[in-house]
């Protein structure tokens, strides 16, 4: 009786320990459950915020590829328009003095004057008359070639300007350093051409000097008679 009673101790001890070890292994189940579940919504929210990221990183790089491209393109247009004034300043510059060219030409070989004759004149004019306004660099000229016209002077401009006497750029020598550096404006070699042309802002007067109050007609700083 003893015996049998004992036995259903143990049985029933065992049976608390396999119930107790069921319950524990159910708990550390529902554990590792709860653990498993946490770790997948963790992995879950990191890709959603990885994804967030690289979105916000691809939406930030596209705007800047964006704002580059559309800075570049701005950049290449003006640069071309630049570029294309540029080019249409210079091409209207080359024609202008293209047309200004042969005009003067024409006007030379109307005249029968040579190359060297206008060059003369015009570095005569460039010492004599270089900072006056352009219409008293016309009346040099035109001195000059009331002198060629006139019975009482040579009839060449080499031979009126070289003339004994006559033109101080000639006795002092800055005639010829003019000549051989070239350093003639293109208004004094318009001014020139115009009076070889037949411009006569001094009419048919025959000398100038400096304006020290002798009568006459004053243009600038001369006084032409």
């Amino acid at each position: 009786m003893a015996a049998a009673k004992d036995t259903q101790r143990i049985n029933e001890q065992q049976k608390a320990i396999e119930t107790q070890k069921a319950e524990e292994a159910a708990k550390a189940a529902e554990e590792q459950k709860a653990i498993q579940k946490a770790a997948e919504e963790a992995a879950k929210k990191a890709a959603a915020q990885a994804q967030a990221v690289a979105e916000e990183a691809a939406r930030k790089a596209a705007a800047e590829a964006q704002a580059a491209a559309e800075e570049a393109a701005r950049k290449a247009a003006a640069e071309a328009q630049a570029a294309a004034q540029q080019a249409a300043a210079k091409a209207a510059a080359e024609a202008q003095a293209a047309a200004v060219q042969a005009a003067q030409q024409a006007v030379i070989a109307q005249a029968g004057v040579s190359p060297q004759d206008v060059d003369l004149l015009a570095a005569l004019i460039q010492c004599e008359a270089g900072g006056e306004p352009y219409v008293g660099q016309v009346a040099v000229g035109n001195v000059v070639m009331n002198r060629v016209e006139s019975a009482g002077h040579p009839a060449s401009i080499p031979d009126v300007i070289y003339a004994a006497g006559q033109f101080s750029p000639v006795r002092n020598g800055s005639l010829s350093r003019t000549l051989s550096t070239g350093r003639v404006s293109a208004s004094c070699r318009q001014a020139a051409v115009e009076a070889i042309a037949g411009s006569s802002p001094v009419g048919d007067k025959l000398y100038f000097r400096r304006a020290n109050g002798r009568g006459g007609q004053i243009i600038g700083n001369h006084v032409f008679y």
